[in-house]
């Protein structure tokens, strides 16, 4: 491979075509795999037969480059059909712009349904992903159900990008029966009934993981304009088609649990406050305890995933655990005249970081005992 990248072109083509004399379709093949991976080396692969450059663009291992718009197209085309679409984003990533849009799109769309390389064999980041989408978000020729059905099959790699999921999000506030659907795809109904027919699908696995990752992540509200101000008619609207979607599909008690666990992401108002007197008005109405213990476990989980635990010195007790029951304590205060079913829930967190702290002070007592 050295060797074949420090000769000139047309040294290597000579070299090329002397070593693959009587050599059989692996020997070719494994031979140009070793030369550079542009378009000299592939305009004379084209001389050798259809088996030699299948099982060529099936092994060969593309890395980036600066590739001009006809290499990337061929480099993409081929890849694509050899399967391989993974390999074929890594070797073109850093030129995005470069890519139109409906090959874009196909790229991507590949990338997320096709699973015949390796598992661990040029996997998407998510920031190389997160640039993708957002390329591709911002230009005319993807239309948002695209961008929806590319942002769920890529949701577990997308987690903490900065692209997210804004039109998968988006989707979901504005449709409550879509939400269910989401829903319908991790948890089967209680009741034994059966499911829309449209709902039926063969890759439940990959759907269920997708699903799951999607529910834990949904931060927008329903009912958020455009300047990110909660209406809480219609967030009051969504709560109540959802729970009656839910209902009637058999997952009422876990719908609501799910309700719960989105509204506990709600922003806070300007004063600090959480949640804003939106969500708070639109729970109120509703009063549901399954919501109520949803939103309890959406903040435990929440919090859990923004805090570093390591921080935490031997010996220390549940001092951040007292921190965060007087904050909730403090807002349930504030908030209990005129919301009691909020407020009850807002205590019921302190509460519980209350018992937290007792469990770290009692461990930080071990601790110091052990050392001494």
């Amino acid at each position: 491979r050295g060797f074949l990248w420090s000769v000139g072109e047309e040294a290597r083509s000579n070299l090329l075509e002397a070593a693959t004399v009587d050599a059989d379709t692996g020997q070719i093949a494994r031979l140009f795999q070793c030369a550079p991976f542009g378009r000299h080396t592939w305009r004379l692969l084209d001389r050798y037969d259809g088996e030699v450059k299948d099982r060529y663009w099936r092994e060969v291992m593309p890395e980036w480059n600066h590739y001009d718009e006809a290499e990337l197209i061929e480099l993409i085309d081929r890849l694509l059909d050899a399967k391989r679409p993974r390999a074929a984003f890594h070797a073109t990533h850093l030129d995005l712009p470069k890519i139109e849009t409906s090959r874009l799109k196909r790229l991507l769309f590949e990338a997320g349904t096709v699973d015949t390389e390796p598992i661990d064999q040029y996997m998407l980041e998510s920031h190389d992903l997160s640039e993708a989408l957002s390329e591709l978000d911002g230009r005319g020729g993807a239309n948002r159900d695209e961008m929806i059905r590319l942002e769920f099959m890529h949701v577990q790699v997308l987690e903490h990008s900065e692209h997210g999921i804004p039109n998968l999000e988006r989707w979901l506030s504005e449709s409550p029966s879509d939400f269910v659907q989401i829903l319908a795809f991790v948890l089967q109904s209680d009741d034994g009934g059966q499911d829309p027919s449209e709902w039926q699908t063969e890759d439940t696995e990959k759907l269920a993981t997708a699903a799951r990752t999607l529910l834990g992540r949904i931060s927008r509200i329903p009912g958020t304009g455009e300047g990110g101000v909660i209406d809480v008619e219609v967030l009051s609207q969504w709560i109540a088609d959802a729970r009656r979607l839910c209902a009637e599909h058999g997952r009422a008690g876990i719908g609501d649990q799910y309700i719960g666990q989105i509204l506990s992401r709600a922003p806070a108002d300007d004063d600090g406050i959480e949640p804003c007197l939106a969500v708070c008005e639109a729970m109120e109405r509703v009063g549901s305890d399954n919501i109520g213990l949803g939103f309890k476990i959406g903040i435990r989980i929440g919090i859990h995933d923004g805090r570093d635990v390591v921080t935490r010195a031997i010996g220390k007790g549940g001092g951040q655990e007292r921190d965060l029951a007087e904050k909730y304590r403090s807002w349930a205060r504030q908030r209990s005249p005129r919301y009691p079913y909020v407020g009850s829930i807002l205590e019921d967190i302190a509460a519980y970081y209350d018992r937290q702290g007792l469990q770290h002070d009692d461990k930080a007592k071990i601790d110091l005992r052990r050392r001494h």
